[in-house]
Parts: structure tokens; C-alpha cells; sequence
């Protein structure tokens, strides 16, 4: 379909008509959704705070309360916490909220919210500046509301995860590239990678999908970039000597601190070579041929290609891709199944160009953007260690919305008659209904009943239950095992208890049982616990699941408190010596 055919006068005319009332309602819906699907019962959905949640809160209080993290670093470029060495940001960017709300659910949780929030408003303005042609502006308003009822995004808003906010970070910096493109501006420049390093700091993902994206950019737009260099040599020296200098100092520590230093942790241990499946599986068949370097490279390539593509299937779309339901069980995939289909579309005129795609965007440079963009978003969670990770693959939650939208137009600019376009409008709307229900079904009543463990759920009640009793003991020991399945879940209660307890920062980095790297303060002693070891003449409090403790003993007087898990399976006991 040519230019000349799609008329957005035949396609929206209340848009055309009076446009006023229509955006108006349009904002009304937008902050309907947001308020809740991001802030709606934040404090108490999920039910309990995630491992990295509650390090991520009590590292900001100990930021807060004595400019340390939790193992004494002064204000650290990456916080150690459990080993992972976690990204800076959101840490730092929870420390106002600790500061006004308390160390609780709610000031963990919001900053992921509000820059969640963030996000869709950013994604309205990249979507109707640069992306869609102007005279087809009530695609950006329909990509913008699809973008905020992305089941994809919403569960990793209302949790402390640094993706949401390193996606704010990326939408920030290419609509600067492209304002850099429209205006030459150094300003527009400089903050489109200040931007770019904000992201590329947040989240390990973005650490990849950033510079691929924006020296994409810069390439194709190499020669207006030399053009600019040389004015803004000609005519403000100072200027760019300033940039260039920020640029390399932000440059070298970036590289230092997230490429090869502590920041790169977390991110080398969920790299591909440490699969199972290829370090357990493929590798030693390997090692015995000649070439084992050759061909274990190419059951690596083999292996990500493999991983690569997992991201094209259908269940992880349709029923699998968000994992809210026990693994096995048909669930919920990170779109609607509503969508499907127009992302199919969508996907197709990307890939050919299609002359109605080429029609609605406005430049054909955005057409590029959008396509490397859906296919370096893919890169970083397929060379890691886990097959179809939604969480790492969030980046590219801006283009499905726009590929989605792209579906849902061509369909509807195809249909002739008025009575079958309304009809098809209706269709979608009972399709997003149906989908909306079934996501807040399997989100708020299936997710933390039947994964609460998942979540270390109980560890929050036992540190209440502690913080209110531990005095009335010699020693509370605490076995850091749990699950349904037996002694093969390790969580870190220690953290919540530090967490729950509110418990001095100060105090705990100068314990002296930190000096060992022990995570044991007063008369918490968290250690596995084999029952027949301890001496049970003393009056001690053990907190450990079912299969740490005397089956007799379970039930009876010596039970001081128990927490099940939310479907009912024995959960965590608190057990005295008397």
C-alpha cells in the first residue's frame, strides 16, 4: 500500500476531528494503568521481598546511615553484597527512598516503579518524534498504551530489578541520538552518551546492547557526524575539548570498573561457557578429539545459535516466557495472546520493508534503528546460562510494542468498511480484556501462592518473630536451606534478618565476626544445621526447615513458630532446645 492509500483521515477521524478530547482521555487511561499496574499494593505484591531486594535495601541504609556498604567499602562503584557484585545504581537511587519511606517494601520497591513509569512516557516521546510519521500520530498513543500494558514489563516493575531502569537509561539515550541528528547540537551529543553509560552501568545486558546500538547509529550517520566535529572545532574549541576529555575519563572508568573490574562479575558468571548443558554436557565430549579447541568453539556456537533462536518460539510469547506457574504448567508469556499475531506482522514488514511500513515511520534511519534494535536486545541473555530469561531480554520491549502496533494498523487500514473496522476494534479490545484478566490471575493469585518459595517467602515472618525473641536466647541458629524439595535451595537469610531488624550498619561492618567474612552479629548464627551436632543442654532457637529438624519434635511444644509457604507446604519452624 502506497502513501497516497493510507489516509489517516479514513483511518482515526476522531483524532482528526477533535483531537483534545481524545488525548485527554488517552493520558486518563495511561495513569489509570500505571497507577495499577506499578503502584496498586506495591508493598504487598509480590508477597515478599526477593534475596536481591532486601541486599539492595539494606545496602542502601547502610549508604544512608554511614556512607558504607554492607562489608564496609566506602561508597562503592559495585556492591559486593552476596558475592555478585551488584550494579550501583539502583542502590543509590533507593537511598532518598529508604531515607523517606524507612527500610520497608514500599521505599525498596518504588524507585523500579517510578522509573517504570518513566519509561512509558519516554517511549511516547521517542515513539511520536522519531519513530512514527506525524501524520500517523495516534500510533504512538496506541504503541504507548500497549507498551503500559506489557505483561513483560509489569512484574519487574514492581520489583527491585536494574533493568527497568537501565531500559529508562536506553529510550533516554536514543531519543538524544536522534535529537543529535536533527540539531548537530554538542549538547544533544554529550547526553546521548551520558545516557548510554548510565544504561550500560545499570544492567549487564545493556552493557552489550548499548554501544552496538549507538555505534550502529553513528555509522550510518558517520559523515554528518565528521560535519559536526568540524563546526564544533571551528566554533567552540573549548567546548569539545571538554567533551572529549569527560568522554575518555568516563570511557576509562567504565572499562576499568565494569568490563574488567568487580562490575563484570556478576555478568562472567552467567556467561554461556558455564552452562551445564555445555560444560556437563557437550565440553568433555570434546576435550578427547585433536581439535578439541575448534570443536568446542563450535558446540558453543552451535549452543548460543540454539539459545539464539529459542527466542523466536511461540511459547515463549504465548505460555512460558514469564515462569509464573510451576514449571510444566501452560502460563503466561511475556505478551498478550491478543498480540501475537500482530507481532508476527509487524516482524514481517520490518524484516521486508513493506511499503505501508515505510509509509507510517518517519525516516527510514528509524526503520534501521528498529531492526537492530529487536536483534541485538537478543544477544545478551542468549550468551548466558539460561534459556529464554525475560528479565534479560526487557530491552526489547520498546520495538515489540511498536511491532505489535504496526500489526494491529496494517490490519486495520486493510479493512474497506467502516462496520468491519469497528468490529475488529472490538475484537481486540475483548482480546486485551480476556488477556489482562488471565495475566492478573496467573500474577496475583497463581505467582505467590504457588512459587512463594521462589521469592524466600517466610524469611521476612521469621526475622519479625527473631528481632522480637532473640534475646530470650544464648544462640538463634539459623539454616539458610529451605524449599519444597528438599536441602538443595540455598537463600540468604541473614540479609533479611539485617533487613527486618533495621540493624545497625555501623554495628555489623565492625563485628567482629566480619572479619572472618562470617554473616553472624549478636547471637544470629546462620550456618547449616545438622541437629545431632548441637548441644541441646543449652537454650538456643533453631529457624530451619522440616527436614533439619526432629520429625517428632515438629508440632510439638518445643515449636515456637512456624511459616508455610502460600500453598500450604511446609515452610520455615522455629524450634527451641526447651
Amino acid at each position: 500500500m502506497t502513501k497516497s492509500t493510507f489516509n489517516h483521515k479514513h483511518v482515526i477521524p476522531d483524532l482528526i476531528g477533535n483531537p483534545s478530547p481524545v488525548k485527554f482521555i488517552f493520558w486518563i487511561i495511561i495513569l489509570f494503568v500505571i497507577f495499577f499496574s506499578r503502584f496498586y499494593k506495591l508493598q504487598s505484591t509480590p508477597p515478599s521481598l526477593s534475596i536481591d531486594e532486601v541486599s539492595i535495601g539494606y545496602n542502601a541504609y547502610s549508604i544512608l546511615k554511614t556512607g558504607r556498604d554492607e562489608w564496609g567499602t566506602f561508597m562503592p562503584v559495585s556492591f559486593r553484597s552476596v558475592g555478585d557484585y551488584k550494579a550501583p545504581t539502583l542502590i543509590y537511587l533507593t537511598v532518598p527512598f529508604v531515607k523517606i519511606f524507612g527500610l520497608n517494601e514500599l521505599g525498596t520497591r518504588l524507585p523500579v516503579a517510578i522509573f517504570s513509569t518513566l519509561n512509558i512516557f519516554l517511549f511516547w516521546i521517542l515513539a511520536k518524534r522519531f519513530i512514527f510519521n506525524k501524520k500517523f500520530i495516534w500510533l504512538s498513543y496506541l504503541s504507548t498504551l500497549i507498551s503500559s500494558l506489557s505483561p513483560w514489563l509489569i512484574p519487574f516493575s514492581r520489583s527491585g530489578f536494574e533493568a527497568v531502569i537501565a531500559l529508562t537509561f536506553l529510550l533516554a539515550n536514543l531519543i538524544f541520538a536522534f535529537e543529535f541528528r536533527k540539531s548537530g547540537r554538542l549538547l544533544h551529543f554529550f547526553l546521548m552518551f551520558l545516557f548510554a553509560y548510565l544504561s550500560a552501568i545499570t544492567y549487564h545486558s545493556t552493557k552489550i546492547v548499548v554501544p552496538l546500538l549507538n555505534l550502529f547509529f553513528i555509522g550510518l550517520e558517520f559523515k554528518s557526524f565528521k560535519s559536526c566535529l568540524s563546526n564544533w572545532y571551528k566554533e567552540n574549541r573549548l567546548a569539545l575539548g571538554t567533551t572529549t576529555i569527560l568522554f575518555i575519563m568516563i570511557t576509562f572508568f567504565f572499562v576499568q570498573n565494569f568490563i574488567f573490574g568487580s562490575g563484570s562479575s556478576r555478568a562472567s558468571m552467567t556467561m554461556l561457557s558455564k552452562d551445564f548443558d555445555f560444560a556437563k554436557g557437550l565440553l568433555p565430549q570434546f576435550l578427547p578429539h585433536p581439535y578439541a579447541g575448534l570443536t568446542s568453539f563450535i558446540g558453543l556456537f552451535s549452543l548460543w545459535f540454539k539459545r539464539y533462536l529459542e527466542y523466536f518460539s511461540p511459547n515463549f510469547y504465548l505460555t512460558s516466557g514469564l515462569g509464573l506457574v510451576t514449571p510444566g504448567q501452560p502460563g503466561q508469556g511475556v505478551i498478550y495472546a491478543i498480540e501475537y499475531l500482530f507481532l508476527v506482522l509487524g516482524f514481517i514488514m520490518l524484516i521486508f520493508r513493506s511499503k505501508f511500513f515505510e509509509s507510517i515511520l518517519s525516516t527510514p534511519l528509524a526503520a534501521k534503528i528498529l531492526t537492530v534494535w529487536f536483534f541485538v536486545s537478543l544477544i545478551p541473555a542468549s550468551v548466558t546460562n539460561n534459556s529464554q530469561h525475560s528479565l534479560r531480554t526487557l530491552n526489547i520491549i520498546p520495538v515489540i510494542a511498536i511491532l505489535i502496533t504496526l500489526g494491529i494498523a496494517f490490519i486495520f487500514v486493510s479493512i474497506g468498511q467502516d462496520r468491519l473496522k469497528y468490529l475488529f476494534g472490538f475484537f481486540i479490545l475483548l482480546g486485551y480484556i480476556f488477556g489482562i484478566v488471565r495475566f492478573a490471575d496467573y500474577y496475583s493469585l497463581h505467582y505467590p501462592i504457588e512459587l512463594s518459595e521462589t521469592r524466600s517467602y517466610g524469611w521476612k515472618q521469621m526475622a519479625l518473630y527473631a528481632r522480637d525473641h532473640h534475646t530470650e536466647y544464648d544462640s538463634v541458629y539459623v539454616d539458610p536451606r529451605f524449599g519444597t524439595q528438599g536441602p538443595y535451595t540455598y537463600g540468604i537469610p541473614n540479609t533479611y534478618f539485617l533487613f527486618y531488624l533495621e540493624y545497625d550498619p555501623f554495628k555489623y561492618v565492625n563485628d567482629a565476626n566480619r572479619k572472618s567474612l562470617s554473616t553472624d552479629f549478636e547471637n544470629f548464627k546462620f550456618l547449616e544445621i545438622n541437629w545431632p551436632d548441637f548441644d541441646h543442654t543449652e537454650n538456643n532457637l533453631y529457624i530451619a526447615s522440616p527436614w533439619s529438624i526432629p520429625v517428632e519434635l515438629i508440632g510439638s511444644k518445643q515449636q515456637r513458630f512456624y511459616v508455610p509457604f502460600l500453598n500450604n507446604s511446609s515452610g520455615l519452624y522455629a524450634i527451641s532446645d526447651r
